[in-house]
């Protein structure tokens, strides 16, 4: 069975994998995989504000101290902070726990290398390997090499400092009006302090996390609350972080919010006109994103490259290939240029330093992009059933689909137990009736068999 998801581990906490005991036994199995044999091993630990991060946090550092690894606790702090933070303290590797846009009930484990970029599916599957297999109650270092742990003080100042390098210091962002929504996350702290030290005229919600209420409607999921409050304050834009805040969902003045498809055509004209990419110029986006985004960037000469869901697989291109951007639907961004990966904190500045440049209201620059209508069917599936009769599943499902004029996708949820449908389809080409009629069929099709 595996542990790993699209990103990371995931799960409810007290089930398997997400025990205490089990997530000792997973720092161990990481300990053999990611630190560097050298004289001194280091991981740097983070967290979100669930309060089940007083459970794994201590078992996390129990578990490399008794492999002989320093453990260095920064949190709660955003997930992107382990770019800055892994590198200026020469970790071998760090954890984040988290279970991102989730609910407090459940929580996870994401793993990076020293340089801040998520593991490899290869190292993945070799501490799957040791956890089902090693047998760790022989594995016996001298009580004098174990490791030791300490909390960095400066973590939070580091990482805000990081933020910053994503303005322009000769623009006067104290023009702007902003709402900030921080999900009762991990950014509820900083997030708000970067923005006031930039001069914001800034009207913060979900900043006062209690362990439970992360999530809780609120932020990038639940972005009403902060399109409310951006209409009645007049703000400029809306900007919502999801629970460990890589995420960003952003509202424009009128309270509307923007689809990721939506602030990546943004983007593309922005940096079309800054000569920072060229006519030709590829950007990388999921394969479930809007077929509309094609068309509309393919009007402005830029490509569109689509790769499996998952931002890790953005970045992959992007290191590979030397593109400059790319990003998800769900509010994943990731640039060439930034030091930091994935940060929902550092595209809401990006953003707000694209306005005051143009000088345009969001609502203006979104204009030229015509999207595709969605249809997303997200059914439950009992995970191991599922996977014995895949194939079978698959093959019903695009005989249903295959045959009408829509774009489809499958795939199962790498972070929850379920089957994800996502259909497209121009209105004009096909009648309502048609489309329900197929989602009672793929529904069907999928609670049958598992």
């Amino acid at each position: 069975m595996r542990l790993f998801g699209t990103d990371g581990i995931r799960g409810e906490v007290g089930k398997y994998p997400l025990t205490a005991e089990n997530v000792l036994k997973l720092a161990k199995a990481s300990s053999l995989v990611l630190s560097k044999k050298n004289s001194v091993s280091r991981v740097v630990i983070n967290k979100d504000t669930r309060l089940s991060g007083y459970i794994f946090e201590p078992a996390l550092a129990s578990g490399f101290i008794s492999m002989g690894i320093d453990v260095i606790l920064v949190g709660p702090l955003p997930t992107p902070a382990l770019t800055v933070l892994g590198k200026s303290l020469r970790a071998d590797f760090s954890v984040m726990i988290t279970a991102s846009h989730n609910p407090y009930k459940d929580n996870g484990l994401k793993f990076f290398t020293g340089q801040g970029l998520k593991i490899s599916h290869e190292d993945e599957n070799k501490i799957e390997d040791l956890f089902f297999n090693y047998d760790f109650d022989n594995f016996k270092i001298k009580p004098s090499n174990y490791g030791k742990a300490i909390r960095l003080k400066n973590a939070l100042g580091r990482y805000s400092e990081a933020l910053k390098q994503s303005t322009d210091r000769n623009l006067n962002y104290s023009k702007l009006k902003v709402t900030l929504d921080c999900a009762n996350g991990a950014s509820y702290k900083v997030a708000p302090e970067v923005l006031f030290e930039l001069g914001l005229d800034l009207h913060t919600i979900g900043n006062n996390p209690s362990g439970i209420n992360i999530n809780q409607n609120c932020g990038s999921l639940f972005p009403l609350k902060a399109s409310v409050l951006v209409k009645k304050k007049k703000c400029d834009i809306g900007i919502c972080l999801d629970g460990d805040g890589d995420r960003v969902v952003i509202i424009d003045e009128k309270g509307k919010v923007l689809s990721g498809e939506e602030l990546i055509y943004i983007l593309a004209k922005y940096y079309l006109s800054e000569n920072k990419i060229k006519k030709g110029s590829i950007v990388v986006t999921n394969e479930i994103a809007n077929h509309g985004l094609d068309i509309s960037l393919r009007k402005l000469g830029i490509k569109l490259k689509r790769v499996k869901v998952g931002d890790k697989n953005i970045l992959k291109q992007i290191i590979n290939h030397k593109y400059f951007f790319g990003g998800e639907p769900s509010g994943h961004f990731i640039f060439k240029d930034d030091i930091l990966i994935g940060d929902g904190m550092t595209t809401a500045i990006r953003l707000l330093t694209l306005m005051l440049k143009i000088n345009k209201k969001l609502s203006v620059l979104r204009k030229g992009i015509d999207l595709l209508e969605v249809m997303n069917i997200n059914q439950k599936i009992d995970r191991e059933k599922f996977y014995l009769s895949q194939e079978s599943i698959y093959q019903k499902l695009n005989k249903l689909c295959k045959n009408l004029d829509i774009y489809y996708n499958i795939r199962p949820s790498g972070t929850e137990p379920l089957l994800r449908v996502n259909l497209q389809y121009d209105k004009r080409n096909i009648k309502v009736s048609i489309l329900n009629k197929l989602k009672t069929q793929i529904i069907k099709v999928i609670s049958d068999a598992c």
